[in-house]
């Protein structure tokens, strides 16, 4: 018996889907989804400042002056100096922050109103060979007198803090005398701007030394 042509309209069997194709395309999306949450999780952080240099009290800085690094700090992350937490002003620097640190919140301060200041005074005698920026110093001053003499040395300043020494840059160099800014507490810079005036003799004693290099 010969056999019967196809029908043309009959309709094409449906082939059922290979289930080796659906695993494959579950390992693929799999892989994919795996990818991004590891990206994701090494991504984790937030951009915090640091101190491209050593930092002393009394600098104002902007964020010109510092560097960004994207760190994660976790429950730490409240602690540090943030892009978010820069005011379009600056910062001014309320304790040393060492090169290559990052900037604690609680080592700047506002740069509108700060409770201390700079002053540069001469002082009478030079400061040690071990005093840096960053330590911790009381200015002595004895009043000057009649005839060149000066009275007994009281503290006008207490717990000021080296910002720097000042070099003398002129022809003739004051071989007696040591220029340095320091940072002092505003209530302190009347007695300090008095004994200016008054040419008493100044000193500055260390009470702290900054710990490092």
């Amino acid at each position: 018996m010969p056999s019967r042509p196809a029908d043309p309209a009959a309709p094409a069997r449906r082939r059922g889907t290979d289930p080796r194709l659906a695993i494959g395309i579950a390992l693929v999306i799999g892989s994919i989804a795996a990818v991004v949450g590891i990206v994701a999780v090494s991504d984790e952080g937030v951009d915090v400042y640091a101190a491209p240099e050593l930092l002393t009290a009394g600098e104002r800085v902007t964020a010109d002056d510092l560097e960004l690094r994207r760190v994660a700090l976790g429950a730490e992350v409240g602690s540090y100096l943030t892009a978010e937490d820069m005011p379009e002003d600056g910062v001014v620097v309320s304790r040393t922050v060492g090169e290559g640190e990052l900037v604690p919140r609680g080592a700047v301060g506002d740069a509108r109103g700060p409770g201390s200041t700079t002053v540069v005074v001469a002082l009478t005698t030079p400061l040690g060979a071990t005093v840096r920026p960053g330590d911790t110093l009381d200015l002595w001053s004895s009043a000057q007198e009649e005839a060149g003499r000066f009275g007994a040395p009281a503290v006008i300043a207490s717990e000021a803090q080296l910002v720097r020494e000042i070099a003398d840059d002129g022809i003739v160099a004051g071989a007696e005398e040591a220029r340095v800014e320091l940072l002092v507490a505003r209530r302190d810079v009347a007695r300090i701007l008095g004994a200016l005036a008054n040419g008493d003799a100044l000193a500055a004693v260390p009470t702290a030394l900054a710990i490092g290099g």
